[in-house]
């Protein structure tokens, strides 16, 4: 990572123009942090989008949501597209309240994402509050968004 501290909102991974090494660019204009394509602990693939949200915060914000537009324009693009979103909250506050407000989070981004026309069977969320925090090099407060395919 850079130096300096991680931005306070949304996260855009670009797997393909990057080495697979996990590297960071943090734009101080618009609050991008890019990440690579790699695999994460436990074998899980990096996100292709996550959004990083303030303390106690639910909303998407207005900053994002070309992000979550591009991202459904991707998903809808072909056949046999899913979305997984994943919601992590900060440490702090009971484990209850946590699993809440992740949940509050994966309900507002998959709620835009029905907005711009993605099917909301397709979507598919978790809430982990302030659990499973594998990744030590993303924010605590995010949705991990995932395009990933049917299996038949």
């Amino acid at each position: 990572m850079l130096a300096g501290k991680p931005p306070d909102r949304h996260c855009l991974s670009l797997s393909p123009l990057m080495s697979p090494l996990v590297r960071c660019l943090l734009n101080a204009g618009l609050g991008l942090l890019l990440t690579t394509g790699g695999v994460l602990a436990a074998d899980r693939p990096s996100p292709d989008v996550v959004i990083v949200f303030s303390p106690g915060e639910d909303s998407v914000a207005a900053a994002d949501l070309p992000t979550l537009e591009q991202l459904s324009a991707d998903a809808k693009s072909g056949e046999g597209k899913w979305i997984s979103l994943e919601a992590y909250a900060d440490d702090q506050g009971s484990r209850e309240l946590n699993l809440a407000l992740a949940q509050r989070r994966v309900d507002d981004v998959s709620h835009h994402l029905v907005s711009l026309g993605f099917p909301a069977n397709r979507i598919r969320g978790t809430s982990y509050g302030d659990e499973h925090m594998d990744r030590n090099d993303l924010p605590m407060r995010r949705v991990e968004i995932r395009i990933k395919r049917l299996r038949h």
